[in-house]
């Protein structure tokens, strides 16, 4: 669908639930349920952790629509309240080691064995070596990286400043890098597990 069409079909619906319709508000999810999931996935490592995060943030946002500015991105919006649901989940709860496959997108078909394997093995490193990073850094890595934001974009999502993104993307890459040297055999991570600084 062409995007500017997108855009305008999801600020009406958005109206609309600031109007007080609670169907438009079924609109808006299905432009970002599965955005939100993943991204919660990502950073909990955990199935039903990230369907909690996602039903807590998507009643929030119902909650706090008619105080959106349709000026602004939406999308930056919701992931902020998401991301401010599983902080205060990882406040409660120390959160459990698990895996993150069904966060990651299915193999193409078309791929060769040969590239399926190489990209399978790629895959559980990059899962492994991002269960040693603390929140924060897995946080800026999976907006960054799996979902493309602009840095202004993970600030806005986070509350963090656009320094402090820069700085904290900058660490949580070379604690990411540590991290899959380490699991290859070639040293040990400098920043790993949920107290590296941040």
């Amino acid at each position: 669908m062409d995007p500017i069409l997108t855009n305008s079909i999801e600020r009406e619906a958005i109206l609309r639930c600031q109007q007080g319709d609670q169907e438009a508000f079924r609109r808006v999810l299905d432009f970002h349920g599965d955005h939100l999931y993943r991204v919660a996935l990502l950073i909990t490592r955990d199935a039903s952790l990230a369907e909690e995060a996602v039903q807590e943030s998507l009643l929030a946002a119902w909650k706090k629509i008619r105080s959106f500015d349709l000026k602004r991105e939406f999308r930056p919006w919701i992931n902020r309240i998401l991301i401010n649901c599983i902080g205060k989940m990882t406040r409660r709860l120390k959160l459990p080691t698990a895996p993150v496959e069904e966060a990651l997108p299915v193999a193409d078909p078309a791929v060769s064995p040969e590239d399926s394997t190489l990209n399978a093995e790629t895959a559980s490193m990059l899962q492994s070596a991002l269960r040693t990073l603390s929140v924060e850094h897995r946080t800026v890595l999976v907006l960054r990286f799996f979902n493309d934001f602009s840095l202004p974009e993970i600030a806005e999502s986070t509350g963090w400043r656009v320094g402090t993104v820069k700085s904290r993307l900058h660490r949580a890459t070379a604690a990411l890098r540590d991290a899959v040297a380490a699991s290859e055999g070639f040293g040990e991570p400098r920043l790993s597990g949920e107290e590296a600084q941040s």
